[in-house]
């Protein structure tokens, strides 16, 4: 009898183990290892895509410098309504308050009567988007089809090749509605790179070590942009992330190869959360502090010692900023914020805000001015600063710090 069920154990561990193995296949055929990257055929682009890139001359002359431009891309649902929330203005005078650039492009299907429409009779916030010292709306017509002649039928994939048009004619700094600047990023835009490029979170292996195409740097007509364009026509398929940050992941790191083409940052620079609930979670939750937290002051007084550790580069002056960030971290040991001191822009996908903050509204002024989860705190000093320029009206009751 003893033996019998010993049989019966072995076989239901052998079927156990035959089914565990089967399912272990079938998972890598739908979702096949993350590495490495998927690779697309160059050889069927024409050899005219490079006609308007950079040529020798131009790349053996000076460093290049990448402009300080900064474009956004906004393709209508409802082409006679143009309306920007508050996470675009946040977004948008984010990069006017850290980057100063020169020009800050919108570039949207909008016919020009919706435009003027838009500045003088549209939303609160649509109307102080457009306000803004040097924001430039460009009227761009989207495409709906590849060269290939293949639809393109979302608008995010409509606004993927206008995005890359953009940076080849301009050159500049991409950035998705969703990306919020945190800190000037001239010394990338000056790195001697001719694009800046950085890895995005995946709490999956499947979906980390990618590329994010949602922040992209680019001097004009660099090689990056001018084959990625071309490619994208090539190998649109209609899936999601084809032509954007599988075909960028892979065309990105082998042009990694020639020098001063193209940097990849970690993704801490540009994504250091990810599109998932869990990381949304982290980002968006509200977290309470007590009066030992560290205030603005303190702060302010982290900032300082950044930026003199940037212009300095003293071995003592990192030593003081780590020291002070150990600091402020030994204050904070239950509220499990997120640090992002080594993050220039934060792209923060926020589909599940609403629901995790609970408070009805999702993101607004006094959300992020209340400084009560790791999100709201990283945009704060840009908030106050549009509060206290009277840009953005000050809540009553309101603590500016």
């Amino acid at each position: 009898m003893r033996f019998s069920w010993r049989r019966r154990l072995l076989l239901i561990s052998a079927v156990a183990i035959g089914l565990g193995s089967l399912a272990y296949g079938i998972l890598f055929v739908v979702f096949p290892p993350r590495f490495p990257y998927p690779t697309f055929r160059f050889v069927s682009l024409a050899d005219d895509a490079c006609d308007n890139a950079l040529q020798s001359a131009d790349l053996s002359s000076a460093r290049p410098i990448i402009p300080n431009i900064v474009h956004y891309v906004w393709i209508l649902k409802d082409p006679a309504e143009l309306v920007l929330g508050f996470k675009v203005f946040v977004s948008v005078y984010s990069a006017h308050y850290y980057f100063r650039p020169d020009r800050i492009y919108l570039h949207t299907d909008a016919a020009p009567h919706v435009i003027e429409h838009a500045r003088k009779k549209g939303s609160e916030w649509t109307k102080r988007v457009l306000a803004l010292p040097g924001v430039t709306v460009n009227h761009v017509e989207a495409p709906r089809y590849t060269k290939k002649g293949v639809k393109l039928d979302k608008l995010e994939h409509r606004s993927d090749f206008v995005r890359l048009q953009a940076l080849r004619e301009y050159g500049g700094v991409y950035l998705d509605a969703d990306a919020m600047p945190l800190r000037d990023v001239a010394e990338l835009r000056n790195s001697g790179f001719r694009n800046v490029v950085g890895q995005q979170t995946g709490l999956a292996m499947w979906f980390h070590g990618y590329i994010n195409n949602g922040v992209m740097f680019s001097v004009p007509n660099s090689t990056l942009m001018t084959l990625f364009y071309h490619a994208a026509h090539e190998f649109y398929d209609g899936e999601w992330d084809t032509a954007s940050i599988k075909l960028l992941t892979d065309l990105a790191n082998r042009l990694a190869a020639i020098p001063s083409e193209v940097l990849i940052l970690q993704p801490q620079a540009f994504g250091p959360t990810s599109w998932e609930r869990k990381d949304q979670e982290r980002l968006f939750r509200p977290t309470p502090l007590d009066s030992t937290a560290p205030g603005l002051e303190e702060h302010e007084t982290e900032q300082r010692l950044r930026n003199s550790t940037i212009q300095t580069n003293t071995c003592q002056n990192m030593l003081a900023w780590l020291k002070h960030r150990e600091q402020l971290n030994e204050r904070l040991p239950d509220t499990k914020l997120l640090d992002f001191t080594s993050t220039y822009i934060l792209h923060a996908v926020d589909n599940h805000a609403p629901a995790i903050i609970g408070n009805g509204r999702g993101v607004d002024v006094e959300y992020i001015l209340a400084r009560q989860s790791s999100y709201a705190r990283a945009l704060f000093p840009a908030i106050r600063n549009a509060v206290l320029e009277g840009i953005v009206p000050k809540p009553e009751g309101v603590n500016l710090g």
